[in-house]
């Protein structure tokens, strides 16, 4: 287990009370609820100064300095030292801490302890006041004790009241076995006894049995060896011991050569006592020398050479994928052309899992959060994401996150409701960012701050036009870490953008057909081999499984953090995470995200009877709503070829004697794959070209001001423009449409 941060109290019926775990029998507490071996509350907690922002419950800008009367043991120095209120809970999996007044803490694995001592504070009067001190190790260590990131935590338990009816303090497992000891005692006793039963992990070349360099001793021989027992070996069958291995009873010499081989160099066994019971004679056909058969070397120099070297290279190959990491580009780029190959060679499935009983039934509402991010520049947006979902709606926990913290109030089923907008840039400075006060990302921040804070709503609103997407990219992974923090058992989590919308029906199933205990991470795939992404805008979709990996190592994270004080895109940002555990974007559902606006869609020939999950680029209020408007009576999953109808048209290829489509364009926004033909002086003639080509296209338009022919693999809806000729490859598009599975 890995250090977390955790944002709800502590509770202790979250624990088995030492006393009852002692009475139960092994069968019945194994895999049950931690043992709590000591429990305070309002105890002390004091790190130096320099180093707040380091714990979840220590940030960057606390200043509250250390307390009487252990105060008065500082002798000075209390201005380098800062003080927390804190209830601590030892149990059996990690030390639990949480502060009331930060609302937050942590759960700190044993292995991170590397020191914890009995610490006596002595005042001048030579009062004394005993304490446990704590050295936590928070980073990864690397050869040298100067590369673990260490902290200094002193726990100062303060005196229990005694109970009026003599009995037992509540919630300590140990407060009646040690009544008469001091807490400080009682505290570090529990925290040893739970170490003992965490031990630190046996890395490579730690066992009794390796030497040096790592390297373990092999043990060879025919004989039996104990089941959970390195290097035992069974005894023969009258309880002697096993037979003695050929040398086993020292080297063989120049003096005692003789006792093993021949003059001919044929071995013939120990003559001593300590070689009985191993035979000197070898099988028939020893020691005889086989000529090369004719054409043998042939063979090796030839075909057996080339075969010899394929080998080599594959064993290289295997080696290489064991040992590189997740993110290298050597796995990456075979990752990628392996998905070309197979794309290449295998059709698409049907989607007729779209409408089969769900392998892992999904309620939207209790085991789904929708993270929504936002800023404070688009905040207006966020009304409108709410009032556009649809009058089926099944979301119910909605997670805000922006550059600011604020509130929303919405109207949910006639029902008034309230939203709390959470400051996900400020997460990322108060627990993981704080020495880097002075970079140029976070003093933009900082000044977006001052003017939200001062009301100065035209500068933050310019400001937030400057640089708002430098601060989207810092949103991403602390977003997702505070959300988890919140909701850590929800089997997916979906994050979107304040102008995308879902489309719930078409997501339900997806989910239904996914086991949330495995790694998935969903989107819609864009960039090169090199970092492959969920593009944001059409929603990014994380398992439990895949969420828990990457927030619970927060080892990894830190790095990440730090990164994205300079990452341009966040969602690239997250995707970079994930490759780190060995989670790639799952591209086989990657037709179902979209980030275009409806009559904008693109309609490509592989996903024309796909479900659609998401739409994107609704920047204005008006324009989400009005998509709210279109979707939102719809109860069943919304295939991309679905939109005309949804619309109130009949799709081209049903119409009878559909012809080019006049001031419209079915093409929209060309791409790096569209055809264009310049100069083409007829709608016509723009048609005859996409006639040669219409084995693989879809669309064409001409416009008849510039003159330019567009041929694209796509079709869209689409809308009116004045002086264009539009048309859709009617055949195509129909024999297409006859393959679509409908509910």
């Amino acid at each position: 287990m890995s250090f977390q941060t955790v944002r709800s109290p502590f509770a202790v019926s979250d624990y088995t009370p030492l006393s009852e775990h002692q009475e139960q029998t092994p069968d019945s507490f194994y895999d049950g609820k931690p043992v709590l071996y000591y429990h305070a509350t309002g105890a002390k907690a004091w790190i130096p100064k320099a180093q707040r922002g380091k714990l979840p419950f220590f940030p960057a800008d606390h200043s509250t300095e250390p307390t009487p009367p252990e105060s008065s043991a500082l002798n000075g120095q209390v201005e380098a030292t800062v003080e927390q209120k804190v209830d601590l809970f030892v149990n059996s999996r990690n030390l639990s801490i949480f502060c009331p007044s930060a609302e937050c803490g942590a759960c700190i694995p044993y292995q991170q302890i590397s020191i914890h001592a009995i610490k006596t504070l002595r005042a001048g009067d030579q009062t004394a006041y005993p304490s446990v001190y704590l050295q936590l190790e928070l980073a990864e260590g690397g050869e040298g004790d100067d590369d673990f990131d260490t902290l200094e935590l002193t726990l100062i338990p303060q005196p229990r009241s005694p109970p009026s009816d003599g009995a037992p303090a509540a919630g300590d497992g140990t407060a009646a076995a040690g009544a008469t000891k001091p807490e400080a005692t009682l505290l570090f006793e529990a925290i040893s006894e739970c170490s003992n039963l965490n031990p630190d992990p046996v890395q490579d070349g730690d066992g009794e049995d390796a030497d040096e360099d790592g390297a373990q001793i092999i043990f060879e021989g025919d004989h039996e060896p104990i089941e959970g027992f390195s290097g035992v070996f069974a005894g023969s069958r009258d309880g002697g011991l096993p037979p003695a291995m050929p040398g086993s009873g020292g080297w063989i010499t120049a003096e005692n050569v003789h006792e093993y081989f021949d003059e001919d160099g044929n071995w013939i066994g120990g003559e001593g006592p300590e070689e009985e019971g191993v035979s000197g004679e070898l099988g028939e056909g020893a020691g005889t020398v086989h000529a090369r058969e004719e054409g043998e070397e042939e063979v090796v120099n030839g075909d057996g050479k080339a075969a010899a070297e394929a080998r080599v290279a594959l064993l290289v190959f295997f080696f290489l994928w064991l040992v590189l990491p997740y993110d290298n580009v050597v796995r990456l780029a075979f990752r990628w052309n392996a998905k070309r190959l197979k794309a290449a060679l295998v059709s698409r499935p049907s989607e007729r899992w779209v409408y089969s009983r769900p392998k892992h039934p999904v309620d939207l509402g209790q085991d789904v959060v929708v993270i929504l991010k936002t800023g404070y520049g688009t905040r207006e947006r966020v009304p409108a994401w709410l009032d556009a979902l649809s009058a089926g709606n099944e979301f119910k926990d909605i997670f805000v996150i922006a550059d600011s913290e604020g509130d929303i109030t919405f109207t949910d089923k006639d029902n008034t409701r309230g939203l709390h907008v959470h400051d996900a840039v400020a997460h990322s400075l108060r627990f993981h960012l704080g020495a880097y006060g002075e970079h140029p990302r976070v003093t933009r921040y900082s000044q977006l701050a001052e003017a939200i804070y001062k009301g100065d709503e035209a500068t933050a609103l310019h400001l937030c036009r400057g640089f708002g997407w430098e601060l989207d990219a810092m949103k991403f992974i602390s977003g997702l870490e505070m959300v988890y923090q919140v909701y850590p058992h929800k089997k997916w989590y979906l994050l979107v953008d304040d102008d995308t919308y879902i489309i719930q029906p078409s997501l339900k199933p997806l989910l239904g057909h996914l086991n949330p205990e495995r790694p998935h991470y969903l989107g819609n795939a864009v960039g090169d081999f090199k970092a492959r992404f969920a593009h944001g805008g059409s929603a990014v979709i994380l398992s439990q499984a895949a969420i828990r990996t990457l927030i619970m190592n927060q080892r990894a994270l830190k790095p990440i953090y730090v990164d994205s004080l300079d990452e341009t895109w966040g969602d690239r940002l997250l995707a970079k995470a994930l490759l780190k555990h060995g989670i790639y974007l799952d591209e086989t559902y990657s037709h179902l995200f979209n980030g275009e606006p409806p009559l904008l869609t693109k309609i490509r020939a592989d996903r024309l009877c796909s479900p659609l999950v998401s739409f994107h680029k609704l920047p204005s209020p008006a324009a989400m709503r009005e998509v709210g408007d279109y979707f939102r009576n719809v109860s069943k999953p919304v295939l991309w070829g679905d939109l005309w109808e949804i619309y109130g048209k009949t799709p081209p290829w049903e119409q009878a004697g559909a012809a080019a489509s006049h001031n419209w364009d079915h093409v929209g926004d060309p791409d790096e794959s569209t055809l264009e033909i310049s100069n083409v002086k007829t709608a016509e003639d723009c048609e005859k070209h996409f006639k040669r080509r219409s084995r693989s296209s879809l669309a064409w338009s001409w416009d008849a001001q510039t003159k330019l022919c567009l041929v694209s693999h796509w079709m869209i809806v689409g809308k009116e423009e004045t002086g264009q000729v539009s048309g859709i490859n009617l055949r195509r598009a129909k024999q297409l449409g006859a393959k679509c599975i409908h509910h």
